[in-house]
Parts: C-alpha cells; sequence; structure tokens
C-alpha cells in the first residue's frame, strides 16, 4: 500500500514555518517591551524637565509664572499634572490630571529617597494597564513641586505600534511562508514522481521500465540517471542469466533425451537384473522430471518474451475447468480436501491453447491442494467480468505475505509457507503467468477476508482470442 504518511520535506517546512512564527511573536513581544520602557523613560525624562524648569522658574519668577506657564503649554490636554505645597502640606497650586480630583494625589511613602537630581519618584497602577508617575523635587524653601503623567498617551501609541507590528509581521510571514511552501511543492513534487516511477517499476515484471528523470531539480535527475543505469547494469545481468539459462535448457534437452533412450533401451533388454531395471526406472523418472523443468522454463521464457505458440481452437471454458477438477478429486478426497466448481451460466466457447490453459489451471489447483490443511476446502470459479472470462481457484490455507502477492509470480520464487514438505522450485505459478500473458491476459492473489487465498486468471474475450456459439 502507497505511504500516505506527511513527507519529511512537508514536516520539516511545517517546522520551520512554526520556528518562523515563533521567532515572529518573541519579535513582537521584545517590540512591545522595548516600546513600553522606552515611553516610560521619555515619560521620566518629561517629568525630570519640567520640574527643573519649573524649579528655575519658581524662584526667579514664583508661583503664578510657572502656573501660568503649565496652562500655556497644554499639559492638562496630555495627561498631566502639576502641584506645589508648602512645608506644611498645604496646595498652593493644585492641577490634577483630569478628571481626578485633589484627593487623588498618591502619597509618597517614607522610604522613597530622592535621585542624583534630587527627584523622589513614585510609580502606581490604575487597572487596565494605566500608570501614573509622579516625580517630586525639594524647593530650597522647604516647598515641594510635584508633576504627574499618566501613560494614557503611550497606550495609544502602543495599540497603534501594536497594529503596525501586526499587518508588517502578517507581511512578513506570507514573505516567508510562500517561498517555503514553493520550495516545498517543488521539490516534493519531482520526489513524488519518482516515488510513483519506482512502485511502478517495483510492481510491473518487465524489466523495461525506467524512471523518469525530473528537470526542476539537478541533484534528483542525477539521483535518476544513476540509478537508471543502475537498472540497466539489472537487466543487463538479468538477461544475461535468462539467456544463459535458455541455452543451458536448449542444451540439456538433447542429451537428457539420448540418456532416456539409453535406458529405455536397458529396459527393454532380457539380460539385466532386477536391481539395474529399478535404478533404470528410477533415473527414468527423474529425467523426465528433469525435462519437464526445461520445458517449463522455456515456455515461461516465451510467455514473458511474447514468442509463445499457441494453438488456437474454440474450448467450452465450463467443460475444461470441470474435465480438469476432475483429474484432481482422488487426490484431493486423499488429503481429506472438498472440491466446488462455481460456474456462471451462458460462459461461452472461446478462442484459446486448451493445452496451455488446462496446464495453467493444473498449476493453481496443485499450489492450492499443497497448501490447503487437511477438512479445507477448494472452489474454483468461472465467470464473465467486463468482456473477459476469468477463472478463480480460493483455498483456505495460510494465505499470503504482503510480499508474496507480488513476487510469488516470478521464476524460481516460492511464498513464505513453502516448506520441505510442498515439492516444487518456483516455476508453476510462473508458467501461469507466461500462459496469460500469451493470451493477452492478467494473473492475481490476494488474501481472503474469511481466510485462505484466491489466485485468478484473466483470458480476454478479445476478437483474437474469442467467439460467440
Amino acid at each position: 500500500m502507497p505511504d500516505r504518511s506527511p513527507s519529511s520535506l512537508w514536516k520539516l517546512s511545517g517546522m520551520m514555518l512554526g520556528l518562523v512564527a515563533f521567532v515572529m511573536v518573541l519579535i513582537w513581544l521584545a517590540t512591545i517591551w522595548l516600546f513600553r520602557h522606552h515611553f516610560d523613560e521619555v515619560g521620566k525624562a518629561i517629568i525630570e524637565d519640567d520640574l527643573l524648569e519649573y524649579t528655575a522658574l519658581y524662584e526667579q519668577q514664583g508661583g503664578k509664572a510657572v502656573l501660568a506657564l503649565f496652562e500655556a503649554g497644554g499639559h492638562g490636554q496630555h495627561a498631566q499634572g502639576f502641584r506645589l505645597i508648602d512645608a506644611s502640606g498645604k496646595d498652593l497650586i493644585n492641577r490634577p490630571i483630569p478628571p481626578q480630583q485633589t484627593d487623588d494625589w498618591p502619597v509618597f511613602p517614607t522610604d522613597i529617597k530622592p535621585d542624583e537630581s534630587g527627584i523622589a519618584w513614585l510609580r502606581r497602577s490604575l487597572g487596565k494597564g494605566k500608570v501614573i508617575t509622579v516625580g517630586r523635587l525639594q524647593l530650597p524653601g522647604s516647598e515641594e513641586l510635584w508633576f504627574a503623567r499618566t501613560n494614557d498617551d503611550d497606550i495609544a501609541a502602543l495599540s497603534r505600534v501594536n497594529l503596525l507590528l501586526f499587518f508588517a509581521l502578517v507581511f512578513s510571514a506570507v514573505l516567508a511562508v510562500g517561498p517555503v511552501v514553493w520550495f516545498a511543492s517543488r521539490v516534493l513534487r519531482p520526489v513524488r514522481l519518482l516515488i510513483d516511477d519506482a512502485r511502478r517499476i517495483a510492481r510491473e515484471p518487465s524489466l523495461g521500465l525506467r524512471i523518469r528523470p525530473p528537470d526542476a531539480i539537478p541533484e534528483l535527475r542525477n539521483f535518476s540517471e544513476t540509478f537508471n543505469e543502475s537498472l540497466d547494469r539489472v537487466q543487463a545481468l538479468t538477461e544475461e542469466l535468462e539467456a544463459a539459462n535458455d541455452q543451458l535448457a536448449h542444451e540439456l534437452r538433447t542429451p537428457l533425451a539420448r540418456i532416456r533412450g539409453n535406458i529405455e533401451g536397458i529396459l527393454k533388454s532380457k539380460e539385466v537384473s532386477p536391481e539395474a531395471l529399478d535404478l533404470a526406472a528410477r533415473s527414468i523418472e527423474e529425467i523426465t522430471r528433469s525435462s519437464s523443468i526445461i520445458r517449463d522454463i522455456l515456455s515461461i521464457r516465451s510467455g514473458d518474451s511474447g514468442a509463445m505458440r499457441l494453438n488456437l481452437e474454440a474450448v467450452d471454458l465450463e467443460h475444461l475447468v470441470r474435465e480438469t477438477v476432475d483429474l484432481y478429486s482422488a487426490s484431493a478426497e486423499e488429503r481429506g480436501l472438498r472440491l466446488e466448481v462455481q460456474v456462471e451460466a451462458n460462459s461461452g466457447t472461446q478462442y484459446i491453447d486448451r493445452q496451455r490453459v488446462q496446464q495453467a489451471i493444473c498449476n493453481l489447483l496443485d499450489n492450492a491442494i499443497a497448501y490447503t490443511p487437511e477438512n479445507g476446502k477448494i472452489e474454483i470459479q468461472l465467470s464473465s467480468d467486463k468482456g473477459a472470462s476469468v477463472i478463480r481457484v480460493r483455498d483456505t490455507g495460510p494465505g499470503l505475505s504482503e510480499e508474496d502477492e507480488e513476487r510469488i509470480w516470478r521464476r524460481f520464487v516460492r511464498g513464505s509457507a513453502a516448506s520441505a514438505s510442498n515439492p516444487g522450485i518456483g516455476l508453476g505459478l510462473s508458467l501461469v503467468r507466461a500462459v496469460a500473458n500469451a493470451h493477452h491476459g492478467k494473473v492475481g492473489a490476494v488474501n481472503r477476508r474469511e481466510g485462505g487465498s484466491e489466485f485468478w486468471i484473466r483470458l480476454p474475450h478479445s476478437p483474437a482470442f474469442s467467439k460467440d456459439e
């Protein structure tokens, strides 16, 4: 099954985006903190400058001049207040921050000491982020000059900064996300194509399939070309091996035939001991088996290459299936197995190579009988499906592993459930596939939900291979 889990590159892109978002939030918070700290320092600087200016003016021209300067500066409109008290604490001048009253001035704790400028500072929270800052300066005549300021203007400025930062960060996020998503998709698309090609190569029996090199990414193109070169090498070695096998099979046919003829001559002789006759008979059995293997190898090779010769004739598939199953009735009964045949009505006559198709059905039945336990059941079904006849053989055996569903059709490959008690060298299913390929058909195998496996051959009703009755 294809892996649908998120790609590692997408995960990495997501992590990068998360990191970018985290950094942007940190920048946002740090910027707001810096602005707030800066506004606090500016507010204190304003209070300090005004206190020093008012002190100098008070010493020269008195309190009325200070009050006139305060009102002329419009401080009341900027959430600022001014207060002048005598040594007894009585207000000489009082201009609280609107809309506050005289008794709203905070009380300085006795432990607050003035700084190097002679100013004592007090900071109080008014709730909802609002803060009042008060500076107190002792005058030479024991009077005290107070100047207060709230951060209303700072809050308004911070709100504007917040809004600007929000839009700036959103714009930056779009600029940051866009290239990441584009890069990920640009890289992932050819990677997905490479994965699809690799899966296609793994599924298909043909050795001539190759990966399509992507043009977008040089590194992936180089990888694809190198991978294809490896496939070329594998194909060349495989073809050499298959050619050697085919040549060996051809070369062995003649000596085996000669040996068989010689042994048969020995069997016909009257001057041979019983032990020699028994040995000769067993030798002929082994030669017959070896000849059958060679014949199967050559048939599989010709079927895979499209060179299998077919003796096409009109065949009643229902009759062929029932006839083939009858051949296995005794063998199945000995093993305690039930054989059941299911045939759709009007299965029709089809032009096929009777002998080869029967051989393919026999191989499927051999396989089912070998792997079905005692008291099991084997079903043989003949049906029509979308312009083709389908022969299915179902068993109640151990089933197939996921990797077996594809690999068991290869030459000299046996299923993972195979054991020494099940004879064979892994050519039976390969021959089934070769026969199906020669008829332009297909084969397949799946596990059944209720247990066991199902093998099928699909023979198309093409004009070249079928005819209505």
